[in-house]
């Protein structure tokens, strides 16, 4: 099975795998030796769709030369692409849209009884959580992504999710925390909670306050919050999440723009000044906050003037990390049909301008944290030495760096060991990682 994209289709594909065993399965890593090939795909933007489809052709070089092999395509299919799935990918057995791992079992049953069965694409009329509370994760023992809701029912103009996975579904709070329990008796540290629109969770009269609290009582070392939306985000919120010490002050927080034109333009419920106010009110009472973003540049419309106001608000911010995506028309979106589109020069010109501003702005924030001291969480150890730090022989991360998303601690010290935390003093830096030694 490949799993591509982000975190949220990652669990997806590790329920996918664990229902798979739970019917006699096996897994394996070589195509060449499975009867079932399986691709959970990408497919927010057009390049993810490409890589998508390209997997799929390798794939299926394995397919042709066993006739008896089914090859799956699972995750972001996009309803508007949902005409030409057939007629692009024939060499597709079955076409299952999101949410729909939990057909997966009868699928394998029915070939095996049946060889030959084949499907098109099908609406989802199973839970789409089906398979979380017992997955066996793909990312390192120590640390896990929990999904606490599918989908999105916001209506920004530039994006398709809506369309690609629905609108948003929250999941019910006890299935949440029974996973939360079972990934900590099997030994994870952290967890990563996600959402499309996390803020927006609610379900059986719990909120995301509330299911937390919940969370923080299963004993998990570290809670980590992803995917804040800034129309949702205020000081009270961050108040009632930051009391529990177990609670990573770290909020990845997609601001996408801070142009007031370009922002209504998007159908965000915010301005550059909202923003500023709730950034600055969480910031003065939680000093150690750690705020990570996105942002689109050569969105329709966006002028010189758009862009110098999005270059001074990421220098003022002092964002830890920030994600820069050149804007990408995608179909069906409001935003696709809008006047003044961007050419790609100056998009690709705009992003690399913007991402000088960052790690400018970056390195002046890592190098504050010189001689300080803090918990780190140690993910790897490294099979070869890091260019930069060479002596290092570890890697992890303190509390404002998320898994796979942000920069590492690369360690040195004795008695280290993947997946415990370590108290690490801190004696280098760069614009993403820190180097410390281990006390």
């Amino acid at each position: 099975m490949t799993s591509m994209g982000c975190p949220k289709n990652l669990v997806d594909t590790e329920a996918c795998l664990s229902l798979l065993r739970g019917v006699g399965c096996t897994i394996t890593a070589n195509p060449e030796d499975a009867e079932l090939l399986i691709v959970n795909a990408c497919s927010f933007l057009d390049a993810a769709w490409q890589e998508t489809v390209e997997e799929v052709h390798r794939l299926a070089g394995f397919k042709r030369e066993c006739a008896s092999k089914k090859l799956i395509l699972t995750g972001c299919l996009p309803r508007h692409r949902a005409e030409d799935l057939r007629a692009t990918l024939p060499e597709v057995d079955q076409f299952l849209p999101p949410g729909a791992q939990g057909r997966l079992a009868s699928l394998v049953s029915t070939w095996c009884g049946e060889a030959g069965t084949t499907g098109a694409a099908s609406p989802v009329h199973t839970d789409p959580f089906a398979g979380f509370e017992q997955r066996r994760l793909l990312t390192p023992g120590h640390t896990a992504y929990v999904k606490i809701a599918e989908g999105c029912s916001r209506d920004c103009t530039f994006c398709a999710i809506p369309t690609i996975r629905g609108g948003m579904v929250s999941r019910k709070p006890d299935s949440v925390v029974r996973e939360v329990e079972n990934l900590v008796a099997a030994g994870v540290r952290e967890i990563a909670l996600l959402a499309q629109d996390i803020t927006s969770y609610y379900a059986d009269g719990t909120r995301l306050s509330d299911l937390v609290d919940a969370i923080v009582r299963t004993g998990i070392d570290w809670v980590r919050i992803l995917y804040v939306h800034p129309g949702s985000l205020t000081p009270a919120l961050a108040r009632r999440l930051f009391s529990h010490t177990a609670v990573c002050r770290y909020l990845e927080c997609p601001v996408q723009h801070a142009s007031d034109r370009v922002l209504k333009r998007m159908r965000r419920p915010y301005s550059r000044e909202r923003l500023e106010t709730v950034f600055g009110a969480i910031r003065e009472e939680f000093p150690d906050v750690r705020l990570r973003s996105e942002v689109i540049v050569g969105f329709p419309g966006e002028d010189e003037d758009d862009f110098d106001t999005l270059k001074r608000f990421v220098e003022s911010m002092e964002f830890s990390s920030l994600g820069i995506f050149t804007y990408s028309p995608e179909p069906g979106t409001p935003a696709a049909g809008m006047d003044g589109q961007v050419t790609a020069a100056v998009k690709a010109e705009r992003a690399a301008e913007l991402a000088t501003v960052q790690d400018a702005s970056a390195f002046g924030l890592y190098g504050r944290e010189r001689h300080r001291v803090h918990r780190v969480l140690v993910d790897r150890r490294l099979e070869e030495p890091a260019p930069v730090y060479p002596d290092c022989a570890y890697a992890g991360r303190y509390y404002g760096q998320a898994f796979e998303v942000d920069g590492e601690v690369f360690l040195t010290g004795d008695d280290i060991a993947v997946g415990d935390f370590v108290d690490v003093r801190i004696i280098d830096s760069d614009i993403t990682d820190l180097k410390g030694e281990v006390l």
